[in-house]
């Protein structure tokens, strides 16, 4: 039985996956600041696009360029959201089904994109000439341990939190008929994000980055469930929307949710309750947008229909051209990776979308 889509969770979906895969597309410009100043050492600037601003060093020579555009951070929440979103449509069940669904839903995912990554990789490796038995085997699975995802596909490092998450939210969420149901939910939430902001203000970095973002998704998941029958009630979206116009007026809260990594300790603190002020309002505008323009919700949530095909493979097509570009020295296309990235999702992304939900379905007719 096909599960019934719910429009206006399949537009939040698609505009926050449009809003990551492009703010990984211009981080991975900005990011080739930090290999620039060894494989680009002109000084003529004309071939800058414009647009493009450019770091000189102090010999004149061009060190580094990105672009400069400063995009706010009104979706600060947009991972939290993710794990809320999951939490909103959590049913408790048997441990065993709750690890065969998960297993079939993220962790195949999960390895099949990471053996995909793991190939270009090797790849790499060798057309650099560096490739040894310990980058290619002892590396890669330290890797893993520490960082939660293979190489040359970082934002799998989502699907593996996600399923631990939910693994974890499977044997300590209480039901509804609970006669202890809030305080435990409440607790959970205080103590997920306590472990959370123990480890950010620890900073210890020998400890796995999956043990700080699965702390902190198990609370976003809590939250989406303990919370999904009331977002539309006045007495917690009226508060919401209010610090969340707090937020943009104060300033964003803005976690590095994967690598627990944040501008100031004030910022971290505000980032919980701020996220949720962010999630609800947001969610409630996508109710109404939904209702009232749904031509223009449409678009967004085609989109969002194939938002889980959207993010494990959209990783392999940023990282793959940033890669190639210093692998192959292509000095003079640099200027031009945001627009290289882009091209790569308008031409790659749509064909996965269509042919892989095919493909499988014919797998699994056999």
């Amino acid at each position: 039985m096909t599960q019934q889509r719910i429009s206006y969770i399949d537009l939040g979906a698609g505009i926050m996956i449009l809003w990551m895969i492009l703010g990984h597309a211009f981080s991975t410009s900005h990011g080739m600041e930090i290999t620039l100043h060894e494989l680009w050492d002109v000084t003529d600037a004309s071939l800058i696009p414009e647009g493009v601003h450019a770091k000189i060093g102090s010999d004149g020579h061009i060190r580094g360029m990105g672009l400069g555009a400063y995009i706010p951070s009104v979706l600060f929440f947009f991972m939290p959201w993710f794990f809320y979103k999951s939490g909103q449509f959590f049913n408790k069940r048997s441990i065993s089904d709750e690890w065969n669904k998960d297993w079939n839903k993220l962790m195949r995912q999960f390895l099949i994109w990471s053996v995909i990554g793991y190939v270009l990789h090797i790849t790499f490796l060798s057309i650099d000439g560096v490739i040894t038995l310990r980058n290619a085997t002892y590396s890669v699975l330290r890797g893993f341990f520490l960082n939660g995802h293979i190489e040359l596909n970082v934002p799998l490092w989502f699907l593996f939190t996600l399923f631990i998450v939910r693994q974890i939210a499977n044997v300590l969420l209480p039901k509804e008929e609970d006669s202890y149901y809030w305080i435990k939910c409440i607790g959970l939430i205080v103590i997920c994000f306590a472990v959370a902001f123990g480890c950010y203000c620890t900073n210890f970095r020998l400890m796995p980055l999956w043990v700080a973002n699965g702390a902190a998704g198990l609370a976003y998941f809590t939250l989406g469930y303990c919370l999904r029958r009331y977002e539309t009630k006045w007495w917690l979206l009226v508060p919401c929307v209010l610090g969340y116009v707090a937020c943009c007026i104060w300033g964003f809260p803005e976690v590095g949710m994967r690598s627990n990594e944040c501008s100031s300790m004030l910022k971290y603190i505000a980032w919980m309750p701020g996220s949720l002020a962010g999630i609800v309002s947001f969610n409630m505008l996508c109710r109404l947008i939904s209702k009232y323009l749904h031509y223009l919700s449409l678009p967004f949530e085609y989109i969002g229909k194939y938002a889980m095909i959207i993010y494990v493979s959209h990783g392999i097509l940023y990282i793959t051209i940033s890669r190639a570009l210093v692998s192959f020295d292509l000095t003079t296309l640099m200027p031009y990776t945001i627009w290289l990235i882009l091209c790569s999702y308008v031409l790659f992304l749509p064909a996965f979308c269509y042919f892989i939900p095919r493909l499988s379905l014919l797998l699994s007719s056999k």
